[in-house]
């Protein structure tokens, strides 16, 4: 079935455009255009084509040439032949190949990595030369690639057409907690790296909340004809989250921690409190927070480092925890 206008995204529709000029020496009418997407199963009109070369013009180096009383349009490639590189330049290059190394299972990865060999490929034979001599002095410790090794191809390809599209997407999703497979219906919002694992982040309408999931873990997916649209206060519960999962009900979170692992927090975590007070016992946090699992577990990584004032629910909620360590222990 063709897809009309209505249906694909503007961006979409101009990279179709923009890789047909691209690809002709003799450039294209925009009536050959018209024709030649047909055969893409793109139905566009000569109006619509006319408009986005106008847009397109205005980043791209796309030309105009009358012949035979019509206006042919041509996109020059751009080339990367002899591209002069600082030794900061190459450093960047060099970190930037062992960072993508982490990624080498996703398209998404795949596609930065030639990117890297593409600009060091077009550069001189010393600066490739030294390229070599900078990798060995650049370590990622930790880089963990098996991390996304279980992302299926096919799967990142369709998440991220349905961002572009903005379509809503039937998924079938493991969930690490329930230990269950659940089918769900979500709006993809944007990928995401979470601890570094490729996630999308979206609206899952069987929680009625924005959540990540993670593509490893998405067993199927199945493109839907609905469409969604971007909440406003979609940015607002971004900053509602604490690390990770956003929830509703948000309660002053007051914990008092003792002076050595303040120091900790103070160091490492301090982004997550919305005011660090010093006082004679360590370190006063607070955060205006909904109190989710994720929270909680975020506490008992503490354990007696950190004690709970408010809220009172959660303070209980601790306590009991505490004694059930304690009972365990001690058996």
């Amino acid at each position: 079935m063709a897809n009309h206008e209505k249906e694909i995204s503007v961006a979409e529709r101009q990279i179709y455009i923009l890789s047909l000029l691209s690809q002709n020496p003799i450039g294209y009418t925009a009536d050959e255009i018209v024709e030649k997407l047909k055969k893409w199963d793109v139905v566009l009109t000569k109006r619509t084509i006319n408009r986005d070369i106008d847009e397109l013009s205005m980043s791209y180096a796309i030309e105009e040439e009358e012949r035979n009383g019509k206006t042919y349009f041509l996109a020059r490639k751009f080339s990367m032949a002899n591209i002069d590189l600082t030794i900061q330049d190459l450093m960047a290059i060099s970190f930037m190949q062992k960072l993508v190394q982490q990624y080498e299972h996703t398209t998404l990865g795949n596609a930065a990595k030639d990117v890297l060999e593409k600009i060091a490929a077009n550069t001189g034979n010393l600066n490739k030369k030294h390229m070599e001599e900078l990798s060995r002095s650049i370590r990622i410790v930790d880089k963990n690639e098996w991390k996304n090794q279980d992302v299926k191809p096919e799967i990142e390809q369709l998440i991220t057409a349905a961002i572009e599209k903005q379509i809503k997407l039937e998924i079938e999703y493991y969930s690490w907690n329930s230990d269950e497979t659940t089918r769900r219906v979500i709006h993809p919002f944007r990928l995401t790296v979470l601890d570094q694992y490729l996630c999308v982040e979206g609206y899952c309408e069987l929680r009625q909340a924005v959540r990540t999931f993670r593509l490893s873990r998405i067993q199927k997916v199945k493109p839907m004809k609905e469409h969604f649209t971007m909440p406003e206060k979609y940015q607002k519960e971004e900053e509602n989250k604490f690390i990770y999962i956003s929830g509703k009900g948000a309660e002053m979170l007051r914990i008092q921690f003792d002076p050595e692992t303040g120091r900790y927090v103070r160091e490492y975590e301090a982004h997550r409190a919305d005011r660090l007070i010093e006082n004679s016992s360590g370190l006063l946090f607070e955060k205006q927070t909904p109190i989710t699992p994720e929270v909680v577990r975020w506490i008992l990584k503490f354990g007696a480092g950190a004690k709970v004032l408010e809220p009172e629910h959660l303070a209980d909620q601790l306590r009991i925890e505490a004694e059930k360590m304690w009972k365990s222990y001690s058996g």
